[in-house]
């Protein structure tokens, strides 16, 4: 039974299962773990068992959504609200993007998906971008129609809330940005010396909308050139996935090298020798930015809201059109023909900043 004197709070994200989604929710998870108030009663809502019971946070199951859509939908759409009603909240935190539907307590809501903003249309037709597809056509459609029963919502970036502003036609003062914090902690133990190595990094999975193709396009006008003596190191592996497979095969020849995932503490290292490569297209804030950045390196990125935004002041970013290969062969080759050096970057801030503090103010 819940104590009259203390506050319900629902952490509720059933859809976090690998990625972006899931970092957040482990991130609020740790966060809550490390919260020492107990005038709070928290339930997570999960479908991972990577959520456990922990610290006086009770943690229920429902792994059955991740079956299908339709399964996805029958829960959130009969299930759920006799179970909200059951656990009789005080306040929902809904960490997947929109509010929960078809209950009447007070909702907050984290917006991290950027697709509804995504200057590339992705196609049904195609098997790699489907899942894509279906997110941006008819997901974003949903979170659109349920946002007005949210309180209040957190974004990572200043673009995000600008975006969204326009998109829902908002007051600005219902959506608060919370920074992705750099772990200022990173076992730093070089100086950056990535611009006189010849290699250049992308810390990426193998989807579409990471623009590995680009890189691989780039590589072959260098190869046209001439230009053979430099490497390229990839964080996916060429069996991840069918897309992963078409890259691979269409990279052949190529001097690229594939070592699969990286562990935090060896990340660094690679960003300290190396050049990042970031062609991404669709991001929130772009932590790879963040972190290449922290460390001083030399970056090529993507020409979009969220790459300027990571490294806006940085003297030691350049830019290139997604769509255009030569654009970034142009900036590999005078990345190899004029090594710049800069030391690592002292604007960002050491600060951290916590999702569940800002949330917390707003109860």
């Amino acid at each position: 039974m819940k104590d009259k004197n203390n506050t319900r709070i629902l952490v509720y994200d059933v859809a976090a299962e690998d990625g972006g989604g899931l970092f957040v929710l482990k991130n609020f998870y740790k966060e809550v773990l490390d919260y020492v108030a107990t005038d709070i009663e928290w339930v997570f809502m999960v479908s991972t068992k990577e959520i456990v019971e922990c610290g006086g946070v009770k943690v229920l199951y429902f792994p059955e959504v991740k079956q299908s859509w339709g399964a996805r939908l029958k829960f959130e759409y009969l299930k759920l609200p006799k179970l909200i009603k059951k656990i009789s909240p005080d306040l929902i935190i809904s960490l997947q993007n929109m509010p929960v539907k078809r209950c009447n307590v007070r909702q907050f809501v984290y917006l991290h998906q950027s697709l509804q903003y995504c200057p590339k249309k992705f196609s049904l037709i195609k098997s790699e971008e489907r899942s894509l597809a279906v997110r941006q056509k008819f997901v974003s459609a949903l979170i659109k129609s349920a946002m007005p029963k949210a309180e209040q919502i957190f974004v990572q970036t200043q673009w995000i809330k600008d975006a969204t502003v326009k998109w829902l036609n908002l007051d600005d003062e219902k959506i608060c940005i919370v920074p992705v914090s750099v772990n200022t902690q990173a076992p730093q133990t070089k100086e950056y010396s990535g611009a006189q190595s010849r290699t250049f990094f992308y810390p990426a999975r193998a989807e579409v909308y990471k623009n590995h193709s680009l890189i691989i396009k780039a590589c072959k006008i260098l190869r046209g050139k001439g230009i053979k003596d430099y490497k390229v190191v990839l964080t996916m592996r060429p069996d991840e996935n069918t897309y992963a497979q078409k890259l691979a095969s269409l990279a052949e020849g190529l001097p690229i090298e594939y070592i699969g995932s990286v562990d935090y503490e060896k990340i660094w290292n690679i960003y300290s020798e190396t050049v990042l490569l970031f062609p991404s297209y669709l991001e929130t804030c772009g932590l790879p930015l963040l972190e290449a950045r922290k460390a001083g390196a030399l970056i090529l990125a993507s020409d979009m809201p969220f790459s300027h935004e990571a490294l806006d002041g940085y003297p030691n970013a350049y830019f290139f059109d997604i769509g255009d290969a030569e654009s970034l062969a142009l900036q590999m080759e005078k990345a190899l023909d004029a090594p710049r050096y800069y030391k690592a970057d002292d604007h960002i801030s050491s600060q951290k900043t916590s999702l569940l503090q800002s949330m917390l103010e707003r109860i």
